[in-house]
């Protein structure tokens, strides 16, 4: 039986907590036995400035539940610190979605479990975790972002990208029941998340990227996509933007405002592949504006026939005239190959021309190829002969490349999505571990000082 509830409104007191009581990483992290579907949940807005409340949503069948909010980060060797434990609320199983039967868009239409308050929240990447009394957890991910981007590493979290693959209670932007034909066009973020216990792609893709600039202790502001895509002056003053390891979707906005502030001297960096592939738009959901994304992916069923939701290399828009390279292919394997070994991306490496190393290679890949319409000077500092496809398989590459734009900021692309989500982690062999966490200081450390073509410049 269902249980329903007046929503709750209710003021939750944020002490803050001390820094020196860090959590370690068995306690905000969540282990398959503990996920369940049916404890699940979101915030609106999912990006705040710090002080501004959010509203949280959520679903469990029975029992109590209590949020812990985790700054995601580098704490003396733990990767987050407990901010804040809310009091126990009544579990309340709220209603099934709604799915529209055109365009299979999939909303939670739920009631509100509890206001939080971020006055104690430092800006930063949380976690806030749901932990009901069956024991079953969930993420909600909140960014709580800096007042000014001046001077600062922005660290984009690609929200549209977990969007499009989320499939919890509904199509994705890739099947439905049947197959591509029932997918869905239209998507919420009001619906919890079927990746990542609920934080979508950012466990694999961007955590252990954040894990290794916050040990860098750079100055960094944490922004979603959808933040710069609807504000303007967002990246203004900016010393670098980073794009972690899966950020395919972009709307022309977002796009825009990026080669702006790159065209005043902000650095890209590119931390994966098929980057900016997608276009998409976006429009207001029940809870707030710039809450839904529109992804057709056919100019033919978009309405919008001057803006469709196509790829945006099919609106004469390709990838390269961004990273400096385009997507390749899909599977991918192979072995990373060293170019050229005297670039200061491999300062501190030891590494030599043909040097290769594996497991940090794939799935997706992106490679120069002509035309390639980035403005400005491109190096190759890196070659890898790669095996594509499935059944037939080809022979490829993928690159990581080095940019100058005229601006004399720099441009760096690694051109392979296991670049964070395998080679900063245990998953890749140690060697290429090694490799690849130096390398990302050495981008990052560079990237974030000033436009690099000031210090690196390509003949």
């Amino acid at each position: 039986m269902r249980r329903w509830l007046v929503g709750i409104w209710v003021m939750l007191l944020v002490p803050l907590v001390s820094p020196v009581a860090h959590a370690q990483s068995a306690q905000w992290q969540i282990s398959k036995k503990n996920f369940n579907v049916d404890t699940a949940g979101f915030i609106s807005p999912s990006s705040v400035l710090p002080g501004q409340d959010v509203q949280a949503f959520i679903t469990c069948p029975k029992g109590n539940f209590k949020l812990t909010a985790y700054r995601m980060g580098y704490y003396g060797g733990s990767e987050a610190l407990s901010y804040w434990t809310s009091p126990s609320y009544p579990c309340l199983e709220q209603s099934p979605q709604s799915i529209d039967p055109t365009t299979r868009l999939s909303e939670s239409r739920w009631q509100v479990s509890a206001r939080i308050s971020t006055n104690s929240f430092p800006p930063g990447f949380y976690l806030l975790k749901i932990m009901a009394s069956n024991d079953h957890e969930a993420f909600m991910p909140l960014v709580v972002r800096q007042r000014d981007a001046s001077g600062r590493v922005v660290l984009v979290i690609p929200t549209m990208t977990s969007l499009a693959y989320n499939t919890w209670d509904g199509a994705n932007a890739y099947r439905g029941k049947t197959g591509f034909q029932d997918r869905a066009r239209v998507f919420s973020f009001d619906r919890p998340n079927s990746q990542g216990y609920g934080s979508g792609k950012y466990l694999n893709y961007v955590h252990p990227l954040l894990v290794v600039a916050e040990r860098l202790r750079l100055n960094i502001d944490y922004v979603t996509d959808v933040d710069v895509a609807t504000n303007p002056n967002l990246l203004k003053g900016a010393r670098v933007y980073v794009s972690a390891g899966h950020d395919e979707y972009w709307t022309r906005e977002e796009r825009a405002a990026v080669e702006r502030a790159r065209s005043r001297g902000m650095n890209l960096l590119f931390f994966g592949a098929n980057v900016a592939y997608w276009q998409t738009r976006l429009a207001p959901s029940p809870t707030g504006s710039n809450r839904r994304m529109l992804l057709y992916k056919s100019a033919a069923e978009d309405p919008n026939k001057t803006d469709p939701t196509i790829r945006f290399r099919d609106g004469k828009l390709p990838e390269s005239s961004l990273t400096g390279q385009n997507y390749n292919c899909f599977p991918a394997s192979g072995n990373f190959t060293v170019s050229n070994p005297s670039s200061f991306i491999f300062q501190g490496t030891q590494v030599t021309a043909g040097q290769s190393f594996a497991g940090i290679i794939g799935p997706e890949v992106d490679h120069v190829a002509k035309p390639n319409l980035f403005a400005g000077k491109i190096q190759v500092v890196a070659k890898s002969i790669v095996s594509c496809g499935i059944g037939t398989m080809k022979l490829a590459s993928s690159t990581l490349v080095y940019g100058l734009s005229p601006s004399g900021a720099g441009t760096i692309s690694v051109g392979t999505m296991k670049w964070v989500e395998r080679g900063l982690t245990d998953s890749a062999p140690r060697s290429s571990q090694s490799f690849v966490t130096k390398v990302t200081e050495n981008i990052l450390i560079a990237a974030a000082s000033a436009p690099l073509g000031l210090k690196y410049p390509l003949k």
